[in-house]
């Protein structure tokens, strides 16, 4: 390891570091949807939090080599953050005003995720470069791209149902390709590693068409419900 700092390196670490970040963004955006619209800001600060805590431990635990203790509890809290999204994704479409079920469920979502993705990424960058520099600093960018596409979804969602619930299918597809994945890396198996990983590019693309398909098929759910309740009031003599 080194503190060197190669730009091409940095550039393909950057790109990595961007790919990475749009899975995980949608099982956290989930999080924060299912809380109610009033504390969306909240759910916002506990992810923000949860990043720059676990961006601090994995800079440290790299300098203090202890790596391997934050990659089992970042892979632990992974764990419970993606059950804790894949329930966000299903408070999202039975409850579409949240409660404060949701609001606790979705808050632990984003502060889990947040404390586990930052290490769960280092090792893929480590397979890019020698460089400790420039592994850290596409940590870094990493959180910040998780940060700004989870804001993205939030703000669209909050004016779209419909894309909410589209949010909320592709959170649950992503959370079990996510799963899947963190599994392959902590079992090492190499006879069933190769069948069970799904390679990234496919995931996104996998996880954009279940957002788009999520999106119309909320869209087509809440005008037919739209027109069962126009249907069901009573009409009034004027």
């Amino acid at each position: 390891m080194s503190l060197d700092l190669d730009p091409l390196e940095l550039l393909a670490a950057a790109l990595m570091a961007v790919m990475l970040a749009m899975p995980i963004a949608f099982p956290v955006a989930a999080g924060v949807i299912a809380a109610p619209r009033r504390i969306w800001s909240g759910a916002g600060l506990a992810l923000g939090l949860g990043l720059l805590v676990a961006v601090g431990a994995v800079i440290a635990a790299h300098f203090a080599d202890r790596q391997g203790v934050v990659a089992v509890i970042s892979g632990i809290a992974l764990v419970l953050g993606l059950l804790g999204a894949v329930a966000s994704a299903v408070f999202i479409v039975v409850r579409s005003d949240g409660s404060m079920l949701t609001a606790v469920v979705g808050i632990l979502t984003c502060v889990l995720i947040g404390l586990a993705e930052p290490a769960q990424v280092l090792p893929a960058m480590f397979g890019l470069t020698q460089s400790a520099l420039v592994a850290l600093t596409a940590v870094v960018i990493e959180a910040v791209v998780v940060a700004l596409v989870v804001a993205a979804l939030v703000a669209a969602g909050g004016r779209v149902r419909a894309l909410q619930i589209g949010v909320a299918a592709a959170s649950v597809v992503a959370a079990i390709l996510i799963g899947v994945g963190a599994l392959v890396v902590a079992t090492g198996d190499a006879a069933t590693g190769p069948l069970l990983s799904v390679p990234l590019s496919t995931q996104l693309i996998v996880i954009v068409a279940v957002l788009v398909l999520g999106t119309i098929g909320g869209g087509v759910a809440s005008g037919v419900r739209s027109r069962r309740d126009a249907d069901a009031e009573p009409v009034t003599d004027r």
